[in-house]
């Protein structure tokens, strides 16, 4: 019941407890303080850099704590409005409270000047609000959806935004948790995310400033690349949206895409290995109970636990020998899961080309343009794409004081493959052969080298084919510049070298070459 004029006023805590035993009877008093908020929000709205009141951080978490229990629908909505137009502003507020299922509204980069100048602790006190009638069902994930990427974006909060950045992450996981997916919803949230960074694509430059779009976008890859890694949005539409990113010209959201595509199969193995050693950890240690009384119902459960360890065992047995047995040449290719799940790798490789061929010295650094060789090559000898472009640049960086020149050549031999024409190769070996096969490098360059050179040869068999020779008009064969069996012959002869390392280079190529 409401209390008496004559009772003492009641805590919020009381209010709260009572409100939960019986909502119909303290709903005037409840009303009263919903009154309360609405004038000090308004009071707070007219001066928004002044102290807040003390109690209002308390009264916030009261009102958002009962009406998304005791009084759902209605009254739990209009909190969730109030404390959004606190954070947001009115418009914006709006706009989210107004949205349907199927669409969210792209992103604002602003918002009004009394929420950006909010005292911090009224707006955390909000946003532990809101995230509290979320996780109890009140307020919809894609209402709130906006909202958080307006404040990430805006606000230079960097408690606030991880915050945040924790809730969206763990609010998807736990709409996707026990195997039950919701793909409508999950679709509307991926093409949210996706428009942001299609806009992040399209508004920013090479080299310049970020924006709070970009800030965004950045949030976007990093929650993607982490639902990926987690096992919750390992589809398609995840990799269209991070293939968006990694052709932004923004460097940030770039890199943090074009890491994913190029580790994220290693980390979800070591992920993998660290899940199995902490299982098997537990299944390891058995409390044999050597210093207490020992009884029936003890031994039983030691026995049961050793059975179990030696059926775990046999499994982690069986486990490590199928991994060691070879699996065929097919399946050896299919090494990047993510990659291949690329909708567009042609274009997307020939964007990220032309990028890197059209940059300064400053638009991009080095280890940026390192990144898009990396996932340039990896791109093409996965899909076995035709880039000719991609050899005369490769050439560019295989001086033999180019920094991180050994990454150069792996990334050379990775975009090597079968449909490759010779002719692009006979460039790139050439060069390979001028600048580490020659008794001026060092010996670790030329062993290097020799390798390098094996390696895409095996890749592209046809640069050692002597059989389509050219002719003149009169039939007769013109002799070519590349004498790939005096070349080859080099090779082998270096197995003779007094450097250990320079010899097992030329005796493995000699053996591919001439087969022993």
């Amino acid at each position: 019941m409401s209390q008496t004029a004559g009772s003492a006023p009641l805590k919020l805590s009381q209010l709260q407890n009572f409100c939960k035993r019986d909502p119909a009877g303290y709903k005037e008093d409840y009303d009263a303080q919903s009154r309360r908020l609405t004038s000090l929000v308004g009071i707070l709205l007219l001066s928004p850099n002044a102290d807040p009141s003390p109690s209002l951080v308390e009264l916030i978490q009261f009102m958002a704590a009962v009406s998304s229990s005791s009084y759902k629908g209605e009254e739990s909505d209009r909190v969730a409005a109030l404390l959004m137009e606190l954070l947001v502003g009115t418009s914006n507020s709006s706009a989210a409270a107004n949205e349907s299922a199927a669409t969210i509204p792209l992103l604002q980069s602003t918002i009004p000047l009394a929420a950006l100048q909010l005292h911090r602790d009224i707006r955390k006190a909000c946003v532990s609000a809101l995230i509290l009638m979320r996780n109890k069902g009140a307020v919809p994930p894609l209402r709130l959806l906006q909202s958080f990427f307006q404040l990430m974006a805006v606000v230079p909060d960097k408690n606030l935004r991880e915050s945040l950045y924790h809730h969206i992450v763990n609010d998807i996981r736990n709409i996707n948790k026990n195997g039950k997916k919701d793909e409508k919803l999950n679709r509307t949230i991926q093409s949210f995310f996706h428009r942001i960074v299609a806009a992040s694509a399209n508004e920013s430059t090479a080299g310049a400033e970020d924006s709070p779009t970009d800030y965004a976008a950045k949030r976007a890859v990093q929650m993607i690349c982490d639902l990926y890694r987690r096992n919750v949005w390992n589809d398609e539409r995840s990799v269209h949206i991070l293939a968006t990113a990694a052709g932004s010209p923004n460097a940030s959201v770039a890199s943090r895409a074009l890491r994913f595509f190029l580790n994220i199969e290693e980390a979800m193995a070591l992920d993998q290995q660290s899940s199995e050693a902490k299982e098997w950890e537990g299944i390891d240690n058995i409390n044999l109970h050597l210093h207490s009384k020992k009884t029936q119902a003890k031994k039983r459960v030691i026995e049961k636990q050793i059975k179990n360890r030696q059926r775990k065992q046999n499994a982690r047995e069986h486990g490590i020998i199928a991994n060691r047995e070879d699996k065929g040449v097919e399946a050896s290719k299919k090494l990047f899961p993510a990659i291949e799940l690329l909708h567009d790798p042609q274009g997307l490789v020939e964007t990220i080309l032309k990028r890197i061929k059209s940059s300064g010295s400053n638009t991009y650094k080095f280890e940026v343009k390192m990144l898009m060789l990396n996932f340039v090559t990896r791109v093409v000898g996965n899909h076995e794409l035709i880039l000719l472009p991609l050899y005369p640049l490769l050439q560019r960086y295989m001086g033999g004081h180019q920094r991180d020149v050994t990454a150069i050549l792996a990334y050379s031999v990775q975009s090597c493959h079968q449909y490759v024409p010779p002719e692009e190769i006979y460039g790139i070996l050439k060069t390979i052969a001028h600048n580490f096969i020659t008794e001026r490098c060092s010996e670790e360059q030329m062993a290097v080298g020799i390798n390098a050179v094996r390696s895409i040869c095996a890749r592209v068999p046809s640069v050692l084919s002597t059989e389509e020779d050219e002719k003149d008009e009169d039939g007769r064969e013109i002799s070519s510049s590349w004498d790939v069996e005096a070349f080859t012959r080099d090779l082998a002869g270096y197995a003779k070298h007094k450097d250990r390392s320079i010899s097992i280079a030329g005796r493995g190529g000699g053996d591919f070459f001439w087969g022993g």
